[in-house]
């Protein structure tokens, strides 16, 4: 093992075993071994990278293990040194809890690794959520993925798994009904006083807290068949289902407690996991035909985008608002602004660039759709008495992005809005949305802000870290001019970026610093 990844012997029949990575003999990654590339020209050698977000915890002394799912005796185990640490690494969270690789490739809890009152609780949740939706709505609500998988093949919850989950089928057969149907649910959980995270138009998270910290969650996925007979369900299933195999819905025995489920559990499993369901394999990846995506995508967006990285990446951050400190961007910015002028600041992250702001006397509004980031800046902004405000917003969601424009607009005062960084993490779906509201923001007058890299550090979007691209300066002017927007200066700079989500040492990158105007268009 070394700082990039571990390399293991194993031979022709291995390939398709499963194995857990044990770190002091606890799972904290599965992997299958036919995914290691082999190593040279030693035909039974093979090497596998770390998943990114492991990395910055692998500084110091621990015992790894290779344990073969199938049961296998051979568990082969070294003790290594890895970084600069002397102490012994340790994979938790803030709070102490142990951390593991989810099927995402992200930073997540495995149930098994909470205190014993966890999935107690977590159920709870879900029977609370039931009864609210069988109060208010006629919904059928079951429970499906991994709260079904588990119960229905194990006789109980999946200790690798890390969450709830529950569906329902919609009685309508279009999309766009089933939409209007699903925002409805959304805000009917959110008037119930539960925390509700919006992943897509048919996709909610419902967060939950436990002795003031985060416990575990629960997914609620929509469903519906359509006027041909294709059953959908966010997000994986696109398969021919007729109505009386998912309906009247049966009770299945959860860790002691009755639960919903579909009439035939077997259709759902194999639609959402494939023909070898009943195979336990912690390594599982979602591997989505074409034509599901596209369709899913199309209709219902995705409005996650990283956000789930960026969540951690700030988790596990070493600097806090109270102790950021301001951009080059920001203090450059600061000698352009008028005194006083109100700041509207898209993409905030902790706030430093905005608490900062506000010190110099400038009104600020700051924005991003990570919620701990800004509870925290808001927090620090009362302490110390600032003119600043924090707010949750998702940019990739056009109601958000339209009803924070009108919010803006409606004031009727000339607005600088600065983003830096933003450009070059926001995915390119998302920009449409930033442009109508630049445009909305800008017809008083004032200007935007925004830094485009020439550098790409993480162009592939996906891969577990946060997407960081280069856009050529004529193709974002050419976006932008549809919406009566143009660039009217670039400046070169060399932004100096520390403990990023992309390296834990210093960087200098190379960007074009853009101002921006809205211009009406001659009619």
């Amino acid at each position: 093992m070394d700082g990039e990844g571990l390399s293991f012997d194993s031979s022709a029949p291995d390939l398709s075993r499963v194995v857990d990575l044990l770190l002091d003999d606890r799972r904290i990654w599965s992997f299958r071994v036919e995914t290691a590339d082999p190593l040279g020209e030693e035909p039974d050698r093979r090497r596998l990278p770390w998943p990114s977000p492991l990395i910055p915890f692998l500084d110091g002394v621990a015992e790894f293990a290779l344990r073969p799912v199938d049961g296998g005796s051979d568990i082969p185990r070294t003790t290594a040194r890895l970084g600069c640490g002397e102490g012994s690494i340790r994979f938790v969270d803030p709070h102490g809890a142990p951390l593991m690789i989810n099927k995402w490739g992200n930073l997540g809890h495995a149930l098994s690794d909470y205190d014993p009152g966890m999935v107690t609780r977590l159920l709870d949740h879900v029977d609370r959520v039931r009864a609210i939706l069988a109060e208010h709505s006629d919904l059928d609500v079951y429970v499906t993925g991994g709260t079904l998988l588990g119960p229905y093949r194990d006789g109980r919850v999946m200790p690798q798994d890390d969450d709830a989950d529950l569906a329902y089928l919609s009685r309508h057969s279009h999309p766009a009904d089933v939409i209007l149907e699903a925002f409805q649910l959304g805000r009917l959980l959110a008037g119930a006083d539960i925390t509700v995270v919006r992943c897509s138009a048919g996709h909610l998270q419902l967060h939950f807290s436990h002795e003031g910290r985060p416990d575990g969650y629960v997914d609620i996925f929509t469903g519906w068949i359509d006027d041909l007979g294709w059953w959908y369900q966010v997000f994986p299933v696109r398969s021919r289902v007729r109505r009386d195999q998912l309906l009247p819905i049966r009770t299945i025995d959860v860790e002691g407690r009755p639960e919903p489920m579909c009439r035939e559990p077997e259709v759902m499993l194999e639609a959402i996991y494939g023909p070898h369901w009943a195979t336990p394999d912690p390594s599982f990846r979602f591997r989505l035909p074409t034509a599901t995506a596209q369709r899913m995508y199309g209709w219902l967006s995705d409005q996650h985008m990283d956000r789930a990285v960026w969540r951690n990446y700030y988790r596990y951050s070493t600097v806090t608002a109270s102790a950021a400190k301001p951009s080059d961007y920001a203090q450059w910015l600061a000698g352009r602004l008028p005194p006083g002028g109100p700041v509207l600041e898209l993409g905030a992250g902790q706030g430093g660039d905005a608490l900062w702001l506000a010190e110099q006397g400038h009104r600020v509004e700051a924005i991003d759709y990570v919620d701990s980031v800004m509870t925290d800046a808001q927090r620090v902004a009362e302490e110390r008495g600032l003119p600043a405000r924090f707010r949750v917003r998702n940019l990739y969601d056009p109601r958000r992005a339209l009803t924070l424009g009108g919010e803006i607009a409606a004031r009727r005062e000339p607005v600088t809005v600065y983003a830096r960084g933003l450009l070059a993490s926001f995915v390119t779906v998302g920009r449409p949305n930033l442009w109508r509201l630049l445009a909305m923001v800008l017809r008083n007058g004032g200007q935007a802000h925004l830094d485009n890299p020439q550098e790409s550090w993480a162009p592939q979007y996906g891969l577990g870290r946060p997407l960081h691209i280069e856009m050529p300066l004529d193709v974002l002017a050419g976006e932008m001019a549809p919406y009566g927007l143009r660039i009217d200066e670039v400046h070169p700079a060399e932004e100096p970026h520390e403990h990023t989500p992309w390296s834990a040492d210093t960087r200098l990158l190379p960007t074009t610093r853009m101002v921006i105007s809205w211009q009406r268009r001659p009619r």
